[in-house]
């Protein structure tokens, strides 16, 4: 066979309402659940190249080719320990056989005897990121949403007919997030947008009247955390506060759903406030406590308390991690932008997306 090479795009996303603890860890099936704003520019590449070979998948740290107009220096190569590797081999394998049933479904063929070849094919992939890994910017939501993609795009016979499913039916996204998520639970979030909402298997775009966004990360430190996520769901439920999370979450969810759907802002601002800093109170009274804050993170938070509390409030919020996200109206970027660099550390900037896809 001649050397099939295929390329996808997924963004990172970041959570209002948190997924944050596993009701089955083997399937990354939450607690409770989540709702998202899909980014843009921080972003995850995957490229896959199938050939004539031993039947074997392995990841090798090389930058894939980066998209049109973009500069191969925009990417890192992520650092994979020996169980990261695995993890995105086991993805592999997982969207692969999912792919010969969720294709032909929605009209996409598969590629001519890709059953019988998987087992004499060579899957080479390479991937990158546009922001620093395991800091709080959900590197693993995009990369494996970017894995996904690129694997089940290289199981269809025709990138056309797979192209016009994806752009075309909303289903067989969701079909293809269920998959990505039992690689990396909040990558299911990043297959579409821009506000996703992600209950137990379920993933769906929210109805929203919201003007357009700005997104800005307070870049505290790129350093990779010491706490995995993984081992955040696990230590939360050790908290006290863990009584009632699932409880008052589901309140939350009501609460911004109707702030989305109504185009009311400052209502969206208040709830991610609060969510947030419950959140990081669960690490800090979990039975183990651990906290992602650095000094610079406390410092950032204090600037931003009072600005919160304007009538016209930027929307501020964490990820499991050191860092601040800040989200105003894009119209509003001219005041904000200055405001922020002014409290002294690294800018990342970037707006609101629509989901990953094919290169």
């Amino acid at each position: 066979m001649s050397q099939l090479v295929l390329r996808a795009r997924a963004p990172s996303n970041i959570a209002l309402i948190k997924y944050m603890g596993k009701k089955d860890s083997s399937r990354n099936l939450p607690e409770n659940g989540s709702i998202s704003l899909t980014l843009d520019a921080l972003c995850s590449l995957a490229e896959v190249s199938v050939a004539a070979g031993r039947g074997t998948v392995e990841w090798r740290p090389e930058l894939p080719a980066p998209p049109a107009g973009v500069g191969a220096l925009s990417f890192q190569v992520p650092h994979l320990s020996e169980e990261g590797k695995a993890k995105v081999l086991r993805q592999v394998e997982r969207v692969r056989s999912a792919a010969h049933e969720l294709l032909p479904r929605w009209g996409v063929p598969l590629r001519p005897g890709l059953v019988d070849a998987a087992s004499s094919e060579r899957w080479v992939f390479r991937t990158a990121n546009s922001f620093p890994q395991a800091s709080g910017i959900a590197s693993s939501a995009s990369s494996f949403a970017a894995v996904t993609l690129a694997t089940a795009g290289a199981c269809a016979a025709e990138r056309e007919s797979f192209q016009r499913a994806w752009r075309a039916e909303p289903p067989f996204r969701a079909a293809l997030a269920r998959v990505s998520r039992e690689g990396s639970g909040s990558s299911c979030r990043s297959l579409d947008g821009p506000w996703v909402q992600w209950e137990g298997e379920d993933v769906s775009v929210l109805p929203s009247r919201l003007p357009r966004l700005a997104h800005f990360v307070l870049l505290v430190s790129s350093q990779a955390k010491k706490v995995s996520s993984s081992e955040a769901h696990q230590r939360v439920k050790g908290s006290p506060l863990w009584q009632g999370r699932v409880e008052r979450v589901e309140r939350r969810l009501a609460q911004l759903r109707q702030a989305i759907g109504e185009g009311e802002l400052a209502e969206v601002a208040r709830v991610a406030w609060s969510e947030a800093w419950e959140m990081h109170s669960l690490f800090h009274t979990a039975a183990e406590p651990f906290s992602y804050w650095e000094p610079g993170t406390m410092l950032a938070l204090q600037a931003l308390a009072p600005w919160v509390r304007e009538t016209e409030p930027p929307i501020v919020t964490l990820d499991a991690g050191p860092n601040i996200h800040v989200i105003v109206e894009a119209t509003r970027t001219p005041l904000w932008e200055p405001r922020l660099r002014a409290l002294g550390f690294e800018l990342l900037r970037d707006g609101q997306g629509t989901g990953g896809g094919l290169l």
